[in-house]
């Protein structure tokens, strides 16, 4: 029995409470899974999960193994990282959390660059816009718009952006274009829903913000969705400008109300403090701070690259 892949098989299938996509997370069928974890039951002499209408939930005894399960996966990435620190070649597995759009736009056109240059790095790529905890999904750095709060983590500032309401030539050429924010009542503003809240747009008016809830016949979970859905001339959307710079730049999208834009939240590249030395965490993050360098200091109207 491979005690580490059990072990390893039933963290992922507690995290995500199916087999199936504890299966396809772990690149292995749910058949596969079912038999680790039944080697599990066996050495332990307990059992760790019991099932029902949603799925499989852990039993008190379960409860305890997790947490026992994972210490014991946090010690062998421990012993993984010691073992890389001493080698001058970063090498092994990094497991990286974007969200969708950022690394559609970003990472993805950089990879072939950055792994023909780290010929031992294996890459792991987790495209997600919900926050993730990078202990759970055992990742080694994600990017995330907004300082974490978490103080198991170090927080390295990528990028200053600001809130951009933009659409795209096609869409004005219909409806015209917004003077004012009480103008946008008139408008299809699309909305972007994000860890079930709906985000509200915001507007700098004299002294103070103004917010004003996006209404529309359009409601997205994803920055991805978001971005498409104006450059087909769907309605407005107000996003972080890092997320549309290149179709500002092109002019694919056109912003409005520039001069009541307020800044938006940062971006951080975020690891686990006793990783920042490990090579490959570090060339990782190095390759973030290339990407975003040209949005270090806050984007102007045009949102062009510096």
């Amino acid at each position: 029995m491979d005690k580490l892949a059990a072990l390893t098989a039933f963290v992922e299938v507690a995290r995500t409470g199916s087999f199936t996509e504890a299966g396809s997370a772990l690149a292995m069928g749910p058949s596969a899974v079912t038999k680790k974890i039944a080697s599990l039951e066996d050495w332990l002499g307990v059992r760790v999960f019991q099932r029902n209408t949603h799925g499989v939930a852990l039993t008190d005894d379960g409860q305890l193994c997790l947490q026992m399960a994972r210490q014991v996966l946090e010690g062998v990435d421990a012993l993984e990282q010691a073992i890389a620190v001493r080698q001058a070649q970063p090498a092994g597995q990094v497991r990286v959390g974007m969200p969708y759009a950022m690394g559609q736009l970003y990472l993805a056109p950089m990879l072939r660059e950055f792994l023909s240059s780290n010929p031992d790095l294996v890459l792991d790529v987790h495209y997600s816009d919900d926050l993730p905890d990078i202990l759970e999904q055992r990742l080694d750095v994600f990017v995330r718009i907004g300082e974490p709060k978490d103080s198991r983590v170090v927080a390295k500032p990528l990028a200053q952006s600001r809130r951009v309401t933009c659409a795209s030539p096609a869409y004005f050429a219909a409806r015209g274009r917004p003077e004012s924010i009480e103008d946008l009542h008139d408008h299809e503003r699309i909305a972007l829903m994000i860890n079930g809240h709906v985000r509200a747009w915001s507007f700098r008016q004299g002294e103070g913000e103004t917010r004003l809830p996006p209404r529309g016949k359009l409601t997205v979970n994803s920055g991805v969705a978001l971005r498409q859905a104006a450059l087909a001339g769907v309605g407005l959307i107000q996003c972080n400008s890092i997320l549309v710079a290149p179709d500002l730049a092109s002019g694919a999208l056109q912003p409005v109300l520039d001069d009541c834009s307020v800044p938006s939240e940062g971006l951080y590249a975020v690891f686990l403090e006793n990783r920042r030395m490990v090579p490959r965490v570090r060339v990782t993050v190095e390759l973030l701070e290339k990407i975003f360098r040209p949005y270090r200091q806050s984007t102007g109207a045009a949102d062009q690259p510096r």
